[in-house]
């Protein structure tokens, strides 16, 4: 089976068949994920994800209320 990947190296998108990594984490338990060496440069790489909505800049938030921590307005 063959996915995409994302070399953050060369920045590039390529497919692979990749290998599962699992792992232990003590705060959310069983983890994993898959991985593949990028065929230009070997570095390991992670699945490719598309830009979605979470993954988007957002501008800056214009919120009623003043910056400073103060409450004084400046900041």
């Amino acid at each position: 089976m063959m996915d995409k990947f994302y070399c953050p190296k060369c920045k590039k998108i390529f497919e692979a068949e990749g290998e599962k990594k699992e792992w232990q984490d003590p705060i959310y338990g069983y983890c994993f994920k898959r991985t593949a060496k990028c065929p230009v440069c070997k570095t390991e790489s992670d699945e490719y994800r598309s830009e979605g909505p979470s993954l988007k800049k957002s501008g800056e938030i214009n919120y009623p209320f003043p910056k400073c921590a103060c409450g004084s307005g400046e900041g």
